[in-house]
């Protein structure tokens, strides 16, 4: 994915402290599904004006969802649930911000550091910057957004909700319901 460089530590910036985050996945009757792992940032360690500046992203409103639920039963709509696998790291770190993160215990070599071009879990400008990132990808697949909630999209055939990386997408055709955000 091209989500960091390795560079070597540059004098006078704030380096953040990375950690692993490991999850497993089960069946209902124990067993193991999958181990998943997560490689994040440590943004308590962030400092506002330095290595960030701007963090706000919307959050869907409760009425929207009311609304488009109301819709899927009156107007009889088809709805498919989706995920944005590794959602943060598809948004590049915005220009002009560099970020730089210690490598993962293990991985550590003295005087070198990862210069971060995608964003990871835990930085503080993440969910801001995968906003930015998903608004402009519908608006390339022609969805534009509500004017009462912005993470309600309106295509020609298609409505989608977004809440984070999770998305809710409504059609009269079941045909569209194989469409994908690429």
């Amino acid at each position: 994915m091209g989500a960091w460089d390795v560079v070597d530590h540059p004098e006078g910036v704030n380096v953040i402290d990375s950690t692993c985050a490991f999850k497993l996945k089960q069946f209902p009757d124990g067993l193991i599904k999958k181990c998943k792992a997560c490689f994040c940032v440590q943004g308590d360690q962030q400092v506002h004006g330095v290595d960030f500046f701007e963090t706000y992203a919307p959050v869907v409103q409760w009425t929207a969802i009311q609304l488009m639920l109301i819709l899927e039963v009156l107007l009889g709509l088809k709805s498919k649930q989706g995920n944005i696998t590794a959602a943060f790291v598809q948004a590049d770190v915005e220009k002009g911000d560099n970020i730089y993160v210690e490598m993962h215990q293990g991985f550590k070599e003295q005087g070198i550091v990862l210069k971060l071009k995608k964003t990871l879990y835990g930085l503080r400008q993440s969910p801001r910057a995968f906003w930015l990132y998903l608004t402009e990808k519908m608006n390339l697949c022609g969805m534009e957004q509500a004017t009462f909630d912005p993470c309600l999209f309106i295509g020609a055939e298609v409505m989608c909700i977004c809440y984070v990386d999770d998305l809710i997408f409504w059609t009269m055709s079941p045909t569209l319901m194989s469409w994908r955000i690429n």
